[in-house]
């Protein structure tokens, strides 16, 4: 339990966009844009002792990357995070192994 609260449902949903710049497909040396996209939405809005928003948060990110081998990418960008009470925005560095 979370402050007197149970589990409850949240909702994930996101978009991830990649473009290769300086070649054809994401390969060793690639410059590439990142792009993405999630919201996430509340699935059980009671809590049992008050109501929560349908919407949870929203978070959108840019940033360049670039591909070091084939498993391994490096990646620097911006994320905007947004709540009904507060935003944030945040430098996101990112070491990305597939």
């Amino acid at each position: 339990m979370v402050e007197e609260q149970d589990f409850r449902t949240r909702f994930r949903y996101n978009l991830f966009v990649n473009v290769a710049l300086n070649a054809k497909e994401l390969v060793p040396k690639t410059l590439y844009a990142a792009f993405y996209n999630e919201f996430f939405i509340n699935g059980e809005r009671n809590t049992g002792n008050s109501e929560v928003e349908l919407f949870d948060r929203n978070r959108t990110h840019f940033g360049l990357g670039y591909v070091l081998t084939k498993s391994t990418r490096h990646q620097l960008g911006w994320m905007r995070q947004e709540t009904e009470v507060w935003t944030k925005n945040q430098l996101q560095f990112s070491l990305i192994k597939t």
